[in-house]
């Protein structure tokens, strides 16, 4: 009986093993991991000389984990053993509190955020001129008001802030951070929601003069259930968020131009909620440098926005109150090329960067 068992074990085993191999085989390739945001290891090419550097054992490795039958069920496994069994505060750096999830962001890198803020400076003082008029705001990433206050790992925030207004003493400051909690931003994404932003719209909007429209102008839409950057790297099963964006008659009518793309296009697109990241509904995501007409405008006055993706869902409802405004992404189009495409003259200037751009500061251009 017991030799019985023995087998039936090293049977089932090998049964598995290659069961798995066989899956491995006959399944196609997946270009890319949706739940990871982020593509996958393609087959590595066998030479001499990749034999004999090891990069083809190395790639080889990368690969055949990327494409194991039934990977996401099994990082979901490990997830709840780390979470539930372990008591491990943390998975691949995500960690969980009140049913969101958060990225570690920590420690601060002075170096990176005094970059970024001397770039702002020198901008201010190359491009600018004296008719223009500039201000900056930072968006706290959400674990400014759930990691420390919880035990985790953090940032120095306020040194961060320190370090920003010791460098940055052209613009104007507009602060931020009161009008935000971590409800405000999604809870299995880094990004804040768009229909909780009227606050810092208005805000926005007070400092730098202009009229914008207010809650009541606007309707609110879903394009569903969204799962954020996070859902996947957490590898939990969370329930996820739902997608909501803004509609007026100015979204309506705003024409956006991309200098990576040639004509039009609207100031949310749906087609990308099915792609890889669907953030990239607002203002069709990730672009160097976008122009959003307002023909609908009562005025000439016009916004230069330097941002990062959290600029993508703000505009819209700032918008209304500008003919246009041009979005500028330093971390996809160098600063010394810009006089090639913008005409700095009197346009209102607002540097808006979330925390975790700012801690990397060199992805600035």
């Amino acid at each position: 009986m017991e030799r019985f068992s023995q087998k039936f074990l090293v049977g089932g085993f090998l049964a598995i093993l290659f069961g798995l191999l066989a899956l491995h085989l006959i399944l196609p390739d997946a270009e890319a991991s949706v739940s990871e945001r982020r593509k996958l290891a393609k087959p590595p090419q066998l030479t001499l000389e990749s034999v004999r550097d090891g990069t083809f054992f190395t790639d080889a490795e990368s690969y055949l984990l990327d494409h194991f039958p039934f990977r996401d069920g099994f990082r979901t496994g490990k997830a709840l053993y780390a979470y539930g069994v372990l008591r491990a505060l943390d998975n691949n750096g995500v960690y969980l509190h009140d049913g969101a999830a958060y990225k570690l962001e920590y420690p601060l890198h002075e170096d990176q955020v005094s970059y970024a803020a001397a770039l702002m400076e020198r901008l201010c003082g190359t491009l600018l001129t004296e008719n223009n008029r500039a201000f900056y705001a930072i968006i706290p990433d959400k674990n400014y008001y759930v990691a420390a206050q919880n035990g985790y790992p953090s940032m120095d925030y306020a040194r961060l802030f320190s370090l920003v207004r010791e460098t940055l003493v052209t613009p104007e400051e507009v602060p931020l951070a009161d009008l935000l909690g971590a409800e405000d931003y999604y809870r299995t994404d880094l990004h804040w929601r768009q229909e909780r932003l009227f606050p810092v719209a208005q805000r926005l909007a007070a400092a730098l003069g202009v009229e914008i429209d207010g809650e009541a102008a606007y309707r609110t839409q879903s394009f569903g259930a969204f799962h954020g950057a996070y859902y996947g790297q957490a590898a939990l099963p969370l329930a996820p968020d739902e997608l909501l964006y803004l509609t007026s008659a100015v979204t309506d009518a705003g024409a956006v131009t991309s200098l990576e793309a040639e004509g039009t296009s609207g100031v949310y697109t749906p087609e990308a909620f099915d792609g890889m990241d669907a953030y990239d509904v607002f203002l069709s995501g990730a672009a160097a440098l976008l122009t959003v007409d307002n023909p609908l405008a009562q005025t000439e006055r016009e916004l230069i926005l330097f941002r990062d993706s959290f600029g993508s869902s703000l505009a819209p409802l700032l918008l209304s109150g500008y003919r246009r405004v041009t979005l500028v992404d330093l971390r996809y189009i160098a600063s010394s090329e810009l006089e090639k495409y913008i005409d700095f003259d009197d346009q209102d200037v607002l540097f808006l960067y979330s925390t975790q751009i700012l801690n990397g500061g060199a992805m600035l251009r």
